[in-house]
C-alpha cells in the first residue's frame, strides 16, 4: 500500500510541477485594495532599479517601466525571465529545450534565476553539467529582484515561471508549470512580433 500511494504521489507531483497552483494566465496582474468603497490600486514607485550579476560575472541593470523591466544590458531582445530550480522535475525538463531555443533565437535572451538554493560555484557546476548556454543568476544574489517579482505579479513561488518581455521589455506572458518546446516557440513569435 505504501509504494502505491509513493508511486502515486510521485506521478501527480510531476504532472503537476513543483507546486500544486498552476496559473496559465498570459495577462500581467494587477492588485488591488478596497477601503470603504473606494478602489485604490497598489502601486510601486517607478525609480525601482536592480543590479544584477549572473555566475559569470556578467552584469545586468534593470530600471521598471509600465508595464515591464528594461535590461540596459540586453537591447531588442525578447527576453524570457525564468524562474527554476535544480531539484523541480518539471524545470529540469525544460532545460535541454530552452538550450535549444536559445542557440536557435540570436535575438532571444533567456534570463534563469535558480531559487531552491544552489550557491553559485554549485550552480556554476550544475551548469556546466546540464550544458546550459543562457544567464544563470544565484538565488542570493537576486534576493530582492525575486521578492520584486512575487510582489509584482502575485507569484506564489511556484516553478517553473516564466515572464516572456517582448523586444520594448512589456510584459506579455505569466506562465506558471513546464512548457513544451512548442509552446516555448509559441510564447517567443507572440513575443517577437510585439
Amino acid at each position: 500500500m505504501y509504494k502505491i500511494t509513493l508511486t502515486l504521489l510521485i506521478f501527480l507531483l510531476l504532472l503537476s510541477g513543483c507546486d500544486k497552483k498552476e496559473n496559465n494566465n498570459t495577462q500581467p496582474k494587477t492588485t488591488t485594495d478596497t477601503n470603504k468603497s473606494v478602489l485604490v490600486k497598489k502601486t510601486i514607485p517607478k525609480d525601482i532599479k536592480f543590479n544584477l550579476k549572473t555566475i559569470d560575472e556578467k552584469e545586468f541593470h534593470l530600471t521598471e517601466i509600465d508595464n515591464g523591466l528594461e535590461f540596459k544590458e540586453i537591447k531588442n531582445k525578447v527576453i524570457f525571465l525564468l524562474f527554476f530550480g535544480h531539484r523541480c522535475p518539471p524545470c529540469l525538463r525544460e532545460i535541454p529545450d530552452l538550450i535549444e531555443i536559445q542557440k536557435e533565437h540570436k535575438d532571444l535572451s533567456i534570463v534563469a534565476f535558480e531559487v531552491q538554493g544552489l550557491d553559485t560555484e554549485e550552480l556554476k557546476n550544475f551548469a556546466k553539467s546540464k550544458g546550459i548556454n543562457y544567464n544563470l543568476i544565484q538565488l542570493g544574489d537576486a534576493m530582492n529582484f525575486v521578492n520584486y517579482i512575487q510582489a509584482k505579479a502575485q507569484w506564489s513561488g511556484s516553478i517553473p515561471f516564466l515572464i516572456g518581455l517582448n523586444k520594448k521589455g512589456r510584459v506579455e506572458i505569466i506562465h506558471v508549470g513546464g512548457l513544451a518546446k512548442e509552446s516555448m516557440e509559441q510564447a517567443y513569435s507572440e513575443l517577437i512580433k510585439e
